[in-house]
């Protein structure tokens, strides 16, 4: 082989380099909201002396938990172009039928009965937007208010303790890998799996197409129908798992539980990447983003500032969150 011939080879062999810019520039706003959540934590550290502590990171990963899985449902929803404004109703209506199945029936039964009631949900939500062409906001909003005073119906307005199983405890707290605490196994796992699912199968291209235009994605033979419908069921499962974990954790449900969580997904979501008009979005972005929105809660319970006040910090970072989002897309398509 002579000279040319390698340089040619060279040429042409893949450049691990190449490929780490190809990643830093496909997950930049990913990246840029990752040192925004390092600045986060460090700031409040100084401010607090407590943040950084072993502590304190594990009641943040604690609380994101349940939050972060229900924001993985969302951006289901948010990359088709949709919204789920029911997802707050749906965790608590779960959580308390699985509740009441796990003391009468058992653990099993709880568990079933409550991932069940999150797929019918979102089998209903699915079915109302795609196949008789709903708009999505009309759609989980009158979810939400059924779910929600269904909630309150099956528990007569009270709150439910699980006395008779405290082993359903394990179900959050305990270890099963590498001596992690199950909460955070089960983040690690979901965000590979979606992310995984999103950008290596068919399925995540039709959900991205489809969100990206609808019109041509039907016109190349995506079934789009089928598409939202899974998306709108995986959301209301995944809402299901997050009351699991919820009530695994407290072995107490209240009606009100997923009160507002509809807005803190809708968060974690947009500060994660995801795009409101559909299209864009990816798992590990809504990691970041839920860790964001929970570690700015927590930074106000530390600094000892009214609770009340989170709401509205909630709602400046989407804000800013949607703006950073608008300049990157249109950088991008530019």
């Amino acid at each position: 082989m002579n000279k040319t011939d390698k340089a040619q080879n060279q040429a042409n062999a893949p450049s691990s380099t190449g490929g780490l810019a190809q990643t830093a520039k496909a997950y930049k706003l990913e990246i840029g909201m990752f040192l925004v959540l390092i600045i986060l934590f460090i700031i409040l550290h100084f401010a607090t002396g407590t943040a950084l502590t072993a502590r304190n990171l594990k009641n943040v990963l604690q609380a994101c938990a349940p939050l972060f899985i229900i924001s993985l449902g969302q951006l289901l929803v948010v990359i088709t172009g949709g919204i789920d404004l029911s997802v707050g109703s749906i965790f608590s209506f779960a959580g308390m039928v699985a509740t009441l199945c796990m003391i009468k029936f058992g653990i099993a039964a709880g568990v079933i009965a409550g991932l069940g009631v999150g797929l019918l949900c979102g089998l209903f939500n699915g079915f109302f937007v795609a196949k008789v062409k709903m708009a999505p906001f009309i759609v989980t909003l009158a979810m939400q208010g059924a779910a929600s005073s269904l909630t309150f119906i099956v528990a007569g307005g009270n709150s439910q303790t699980i006395s008779n199983h405290t082993s359903f405890a394990a179900f959050d707290r305990g270890s099963f890998l590498f001596g992690l605490p199950n909460y955070i196994t089960y983040m690690l796992i979901a965000v590979i799996l979606l992310q995984f699912v999103l950008r290596k199968t068919m399925l995540g291209r039709w959900i991205y197409a489809t969100g990206s235009n609808e019109e041509a994605a039907r016109l190349v033979g995506i079934p789009v129908v089928a598409v939202k419908i899974i998306c709108y069921s995986v959301c209301g499962i995944l809402c299901g798992l997050a009351a699991l974990l919820n009530a695994s954790y407290l072995l107490t449900v209240e009606c009100t539980a997923g009160t507002g969580m509809e807005l803190n997904a809708i968060a974690a979501t947009v500060i994660g990447g995801a795009s409101l008009s559909g299209g864009l979005g990816s798992a590990f972005g809504v990691l970041i983003g839920a860790l964001i929105s929970t570690g700015i809660n927590n930074g106000i319970n530390l600094m000892g500032i009214n609770t009340f006040w989170s709401g509205t910090v909630t709602g400046v970072v989407i804000i800013v969150a949607v703006l950073i989002g608008s300049i990157t897309t249109r950088k991008t398509r530019k």
